[in-house]
């Protein structure tokens, strides 16, 4: 009888020959056959209705239509992401299978690795051509600019990072409910921090890093270029939280449980290089945390002083498009579409108020920003100055807007100045102009509370008298009204 004499053990090199082709074989496997694949149209039709459509409501401008890269095309993705890596990290334990795979050639964490790849390949194809579509969308209608690649490059960090975590928490915590948790999870995240955001008290700075973003000024990226300040820190905080989930894969307990220290790859280097990952990515996040605390709201946008470029803040050169029939209107090019409105909206206020002391002469578009108060109308001779706001998508309550604050900004003089609020004589007069002007009560309404009876019986007589006796009771009385020294009963 003799002894079986048991082959040594190959090469190192040679065991990497034999797991390299067999990683490759196994990736292919889990790209071929990836349950991703049967969720693709229904994803599709989701950007489709969410996405698509509503970036169809904003303004031609390249910043603000890519913003929704970020927040609501992540947003369509993150629950599918999240989920399917959840499901697929979670397939061995789930299906009890860790023993009988200890015993292949492809160490675990190859394994895990390659069901992670093949899950987040078809996720991130599907979100790079969403984005294709979405620009080539955004490029036919828009005509100043370009495309932005921070959005972009933000929303795909974040979706990479969604896929990491999801795997890597049904590799630590497999179950069958491990995934629709995910999935929720992820979406109830952005709808946090996208409430966060849009506190209607100053919001607390750290909630920059958050995707979910408040609806944007429409001038975003117009004036002056978008600094990259925050989107670099979200870049550096949501890496660091894919390091810190990629060290805890390696080196988690349902890792080593899967077959021998030599086949699982769960080895003394593999602990050293995971502990040193999750260090790396703590640090990363932390100071992407400490630094997001640091920034400061621009005309620009929000700064981040150890971040911030000093050369993006020079204006960015234009020539203006202005209407010259009647009362002088200019607009950036970019929201050229909108002048022949605004100037039809600003003509026949601009002609009640035309030859009183300081009345403007024309009127200009310029960027939105602090300060938040202040005359609109400023300069030798008078301009009035006025922002494209979030209502634009409203004509008739944008073409309210830009009259109301011509006229708000001329009578209502230091104490608009400082509050943004009119005195009761000053409404009033606003609203009897406004009237004259062909703008209706109901029309008028639609942008704050009903005024006050007074206010509204010293209105109809003043919108009643001809407008030279309007004029001529503004030239004597414009001191005191401006002043706030008159009251509703003092209006004829």
């Amino acid at each position: 009888m003799t002894a079986a004499t048991l082959p040594a053990s190959p090469p190192r090199a040679a065991a990497r020959g034999v797991v390299l082709p067999a990683a490759g074989r196994l990736l292919w496997i889990e790209v071929k056959r990836n349950a991703v694949l049967w969720v693709l149209p229904l994803l599709a039709l989701l950007v489709y209705f969410d996405t698509y459509r509503t970036v169809g409501g904003y303004p031609p401008v390249w910043t603000v239509r890519a913003l929704a890269v970020p927040d609501r095309l992540l947003v369509d993705f993150a629950a599918f992401a999240g989920g399917f890596c959840a499901w697929a990290g979670s397939r061995e334990g789930r299906r009890k299978t860790g023993d009988l795979l200890g015993t292949t050639a492809c160490p675990a964490l190859t394994r895990q690795l390659a069901a992670l790849a093949g899950t987040m390949f078809w996720l991130v194809l599907a979100f790079l051509a969403a984005v294709v579509v979405l620009y080539v969308q955004i490029a036919r209608v828009t005509a100043w600019g370009g495309p932005p690649l921070w959005p972009v490059a933000v929303g795909l960090v974040a979706l990479v990072t969604i896929c990491v975590v999801g795997f890597t928490a049904g590799a630590l915590f497999p179950g069958r409910f491990t995934a629709p948790l995910v999935a929720v999870g992820a979406v109830v995240l952005h709808l946090v921090g996208t409430h966060a955001v849009n506190d209607p008290d100053m919001p607390n700075l750290h909630d920059l890093l958050s995707l979910g973003t408040s609806v944007p000024p429409y001038d975003l990226g117009v004036f002056y270029r978008v600094p990259p300040d925050v989107p670099i820190a979200q870049v550096m905080f949501m890496g660091g939280i894919t390091v810190v989930a990629v060290g805890l894969l390696a080196v988690s307990p349902a890792l080593r449980r899967r077959g021998p220290s030599a086949a699982g790859g769960t080895g003394r280097w593999l602990r050293a290089v995971s502990v040193a990952l999750v260090a790396a990515g703590v640090a990363a996040s932390v100071t992407a945390y400490d630094l997001a605390g640091t920034a400061k709201l621009t005309a620009a946008g929000w700064e981040i002083p150890a971040l911030h470029d000093a050369a993006s803040d020079r204006p960015v050169p234009y020539t203006p498009y202005c209407a010259k029939t009647g009362f002088e209107v200019c607009l950036h090019p970019a929201f050229g579409t909108y002048l022949d409105a605004v100037a039809a909206a600003l003509d026949p206020v601009a002609a009640e108020i035309a030859g009183l002391p300081g009345a403007p002469v024309r009127a200009e578009q310029v960027p939105y920003g602090p300060p938040f108060y202040g005359s609109p109308i400023a300069g030798r001779p008078p301009v009035y100055e006025f922002t494209v706001t979030i209502t634009w998508v409203n004509p008739a309550v944008a073409g309210l807007l830009v009259q109301q604050g011509l006229l708000s900004g001329f009578i209502g003089g230091p104490a608009y100045e400082r509050s943004g609020n009119l005195g009761p004589a000053q409404q009033a007069v606003v609203s009897a102009l406004l009237t004259v002007a062909g703008v209706s009560a109901q029309s008028q309404a639609l942008n704050g509370p009903p005024p006050a009876p007074q206010v509204s019986a010293a209105a109809n007589r003043f919108a009643a008298l001809s407008p030279a006796a309007r004029h001529a009771w503004l030239a004597a009385h414009l001191p005191a009204l401006r002043a706030g020294h008159l009251t509703p009963a003092q209006i004829p």
